[in-house]
Parts: C-alpha cells; structure tokens; sequence
C-alpha cells in the first residue's frame, strides 16, 4: 500500500522527469503487491504461505524488467543476420560473371545459393516471427529470461556462417547439420524462455493469468509444441543428411511452412480430444485473414531490414573502389580515377534512392494499418526478401550495366535490376489489398475514404509499372544503366509531385466546406448572440449573493461613515 501511494504521490506532486522514471513501472506489478499484503496470490485463492514465500516473490518481481529493449535489441539482430548473408554472394556473382564473360552463365553458376539465400532469409524470418509471438504474451522479463534471449541471438549471428558453409557445400551432411544445429537450438532457447515465463506467472500478461490455471496449462502446453515443430523437423534433417542430402533439403524447406504444420497438429489434438468443431474451425483459411496481431515488431523488423540494405551498398565502394596510389600513377589525377567509376557511384546513387523510396511507401502503408494478419504478413517478408537482394543487384549494374548486347534475347544486369525492384515493390500493393479486405480491424478510420486509397494506389503502383516498362523495353532496344539510375533517381520528382498534388486537393477540399452553407453559420451566430443577449439581462433573483455587488456596497457604505 505504501509503494502505491508513493506512486501515487509522485505522479500528482511531479513534473515530467518523475513520470519518465516510473513508466517502466508496471501497475501490475503494484496491484499484485497489494494482492499479496492482503495474504492472496495471483490467481485470487488465499495465500498460506509464509513470510520467506512473500518475501521471494517480492524479490523475484524487484529483479523484474519491461521487456522493450530486449525485443528491440532483438528485432536489429534478427534484421541484420538476414540482410548480411548477401555479402558475399554479391561479390562472388561478379567474380563468376567476369570470369565467363556473360552474365546469365555467371548467374547460372551461383543460382543454387541465391536459392539458398531465400530458404535461410525465410527461415530467420519465421524464427523473428516465433520470438515475437513468445514476448507477445510476456509482460516484464527477468535476468534469466534476458540471458536465454542472449542465447537465441548468438545462435542467430552464427548464421551467416552456417549458410555460407551450407551454400558452399550443400551436399556435405556436416555443413547441412550445422545449418540445422543452429535452427533447432533457437528453438530450445526459445522452449526455455517459455518455460521460465509460465513458471512465474508475474511475468505474463494480466490476460493470459486471469484465464485460470486449467486454461494457462493447455495454452502452455500449445505454446510448447508450436515452438517445438520446427527443432524436431531439423533434427530429422540432420540423420537424413548423411542418407539423401535432397531429402534433408526438403526438410529444411518445409520448416518455412511450419505454421500450416502447426495448424493442422493443433487441428488434429482438438479433434482427437473429441472437439471436432473447434477441429475443423481451427483449419478453416479464413484464420489466416481473421487473426490478427499488433504490428510494432513488424516495424521494427522492416525499418532494420532496409536501414541496413541501404547502407551494405556502400561496403563494396569503400573495398573496391577507392583510387590507390598506383591507379593515380595511371590517371595522373584524382579526378580522373574517379571518373572511371561513374558507373558504380550513379548506380549507388539510383539503388539507394530506390531502397529509400521503398522504405516511404512502406511507412506510408503501416501508418494507417493498426494491425496485420498472417497472408499481410507473408506479403511483408516476401516485400523484404526480395529487397535483399538489391546489394547484389547493385554490384551486377555497376559493374556490368553499360555493356548491353544488340540481340533481343539476352538479358542483361539492367533487366535483372528492373526485375528485383519489381518484385520488392509488388508486394506493397498486396499489402494493402490485404488490409483493404479487412478495413475495420486492420485500417485506421482515416484510410477509408475513396480519396486517401486512390492516392495510396497511385504511389504503390509506381514501381511495378515502371519497372516492368523497364524490363519489357530492353527487350526491343538495348538499355543501359545509365537510362534505369537517371529513372530511379528522378522518381523522387514523380513521388513530391503527388504529394502536392494531394495537399492541393486536401485544401481544395477544406475550403469548399464553410462555402456549402454559410447562412447556417450566421445564422448560428446570430442565435449565439440573441441568446447570450438576455443572459446579461436577467436579474438575480432576490437573496442572491453577488460577490462584485457585496464588495461594491462595502465601499459605499465604507465612504459614507
């Protein structure tokens, strides 16, 4: 009681600093103190524990911590590991294509690992999307919860290694069951945080507490097997490696489904249990647009994943394309030298536009979405997946861009770069389509008009199509890269454009709203006037004290005596 009241008192007597220094503490927290001080638990029943009981419940809730830095620490981890394994493809796809001197025979080469690349990205995707539906249900976090989370994000950094052994040499089972090592691991640590959660339940949310202890043990027992499908997959893999690598391969496929997976498990205990209703509810597909989810990691996930795209473009710069001393020798100048990579710097400057400008729209959708379901979801990974491979895509048009061919039917780095920014940008549309489907809970009010979704439409359809005209037009007239960088740059032109354009109509709109009836509005005026007008003239009603009228006649009466 004393501790609420301090709280209390702080945030009366207080300034801002106060209130920034207890917003991380949880009300929460306060009410099962005062629970306990009046000898009960959580749960409700009477509490008959003693006093060293309370006091290490009260020690575990001091050591108790919000859980938004570990989950923000964990988004930026997450979204480098799954934009960093492209590095080395990139620089290895033009070493490939520089050797063969053509570049579908270059890319031919290395097709394998940028397949490769999207089965990993998937699945460090999928692991993001399992701790963030872990730390959805956890209200605070403890030193040991921290730790295990620790856990998960080193295992998650020796990724980008155990797909660079994977890629290199897929068809060596050690190289397939170090990849698979590292994916069930994630999930035992994960298994593990869970478990610490349920076991204290002060670090679970009120609502998953309040449901009793019967629906807390079948929602804990649910959680563990959607965490455990995906480590028990990989462990098979890991035997099957050394019998049918191929097999091995399918597995580690099918872990990118584990959702589906999950759900017709859940489907079949329920129906086993003899529920069939809630069965068969379970595997309806209309769950996968009804449930839906907040979408604050999801920001946070795909802010990291294009802040870190945008700026892996500079890495090959900075290695290969600063001037030596014995390239001035051959230039004479500095100018000179640079000037013999233009190429690279304009295609830096047209890729990092469009990363940019993706990242716009892509705000410019989520600020009206307050919330997404699975298929909006998928459409945001697929949207980042292919986003990834814009480092590449720049490496492949800087350096090989302005040597086009006369023959129609080759496909050069231009049609490559226009192909990749068609499918990072197509998705967007769907993205909202999806959201459009399901307005009332996952759009903002403001984002139901017919206006605010034509100009939506306008701006998310700019890349398609132009990219696709792109693609299409290389093959009648060879264009080089110097054509597609001047296009993505000026579209930020395009992009500004529309925003006045938009600005101008909102204004159009405001104004011509007081011109469709203003008689009404002096009219009301007029009526305000008439009815304040008798107001001032009423008379106060006999016995009525007039403060102004004592202080007034005190005077008088004052200066007569």
């Amino acid at each position: 009681q004393k501790s609420a009241v301090r709280v209390v008192f702080c945030l009366c007597t207080s300034g801002e600093w106060q209130i920034s220094c207890l917003r991380h503490t949880s009300l929460r927290q306060i009410k099962g103190q005062l629970q306990q001080s009046q000898g009960k638990d959580r749960t409700g029943h009477n509490s008959s524990r003693g006093k060293g009981s309370r006091d290490t419940v009260m020690a575990r809730q001091h050591h108790t911590a919000p859980a938004d830095r570990p989950q923000a620490y964990s988004d930026a981890i997450f979204a480098i590991v799954a934009t960093i394994m492209i590095v080395p493809l990139s620089g290895e796809a033009v070493g490939e294509v520089a050797e063969s001197q053509d570049l579908l025979a270059g890319l031919g080469a290395i097709w394998f690992k940028l397949v490769i690349y999207a089965v990993c990205f998937g699945l460090v995707s999928s692991v993001w999307d399992m701790h963030a539906w872990v730390f959805k249900i956890l209200e605070g976090v403890n030193e040991t919860i921290v730790l295990l989370n620790l856990g998960v994000m080193m295992v998650a950094t020796f990724l980008p290694y155990a797909f660079l052994m994977f890629a290199e040499h897929p068809r060596e089972a050690l190289a397939v069951s170090l990849f698979a090592g590292c994916v069930a691991l994630q999930g035992f640590f994960l298994l593990a945080i869970l478990w610490q959660a349920f076991s204290r339940p002060h670090l679970l949310k009120e609502e998953v507490v309040q449901q009793g202890k019967e629906a807390m043990k079948s929602q804990r027992t649910r959680a563990f097997i959607k965490v455990l499908i995906r480590p028990i997959i990989v462990l098979i893999a890991i035997p099957v490696s050394f019998a049918i690598v191929e097999v091995a391969w399918a597995l580690l496929v099918l872990t990118v489904l584990k959702p589906i997976i999950y759900q017709a498990i859940d489907a079949a205990i329920q129906c086993a249990k003899g529920n069939t209703q809630a069965g068969s509810k379970i595997m309806r597909l209309s769950r996968i647009v009804s449930e839906t989810s907040d979408i604050t990691r999801t920001n946070a996930y795909s802010d990291g994943v294009y802040a870190i795209v945008a700026t892996l473009i500079i890495l090959d710069i900075c290695v290969n394309n600063v001037p030596e001393s014995g390239i001035l020798d051959i230039h004479g100048t500095l100018a000179e030298a640079l000037v013999r990579d233009a190429n690279v710097f304009l295609s830096y400057s047209g890729t990092f536009v469009t990363i940019c400008l993706l990242w716009y729209l892509h705000h410019s959708m989520f600020y009206h979405i307050l919330a997404q379901n699975s298929l909006l979801l998928t459409f945001n990974k697929l949207a980042l997946l292919f986003a990834g491979y814009l480092p590449i895509v720049f490496k492949l048009t800087g350096e090989f861009g302005h040597l086009v061919h006369d023959n129609n039917s080759s496909v050069g780095a231009v049609q490559i770069n226009s192909a990749t920014v068609f499918f990072a940008s197509v998705f967007h549309p769907a993205i909202w389509i999806t959201a459009l489907c399901k307005k009332s809970k996952l759009l903002r009010p403001s984002a139901h008009s017919v206006r605010a979704n034509v100009f939506m439409f306008i701006n998310l359809l700019i890349y398609p199509i132009v990219s696709l005209v792109i693609f299409c037009v290389c093959f009648v007239v060879p264009v080089r890269s110097t054509v597609i960088n001047g296009v993505q740059i000026a579209l930020v032109a395009v992009f500004i454009l529309i925003k006045l354009i938009r600005n101008w109509t909102q204004r159009c709109m405001k104004t011509d709203e007081p011109k469709t009836c203003p008689e009404d509005g002096e009219e009301l005026s007029n009526s305000q006037e008439e009815t304040e007008e008798p107001a001032d003239e009423k008379e106060e009603p006999e016995g009525y004290d007039n403060p102004v009228l004592v202080i007034e006649s005190t005077v008088i009466e004052s200066t007569k005596l």
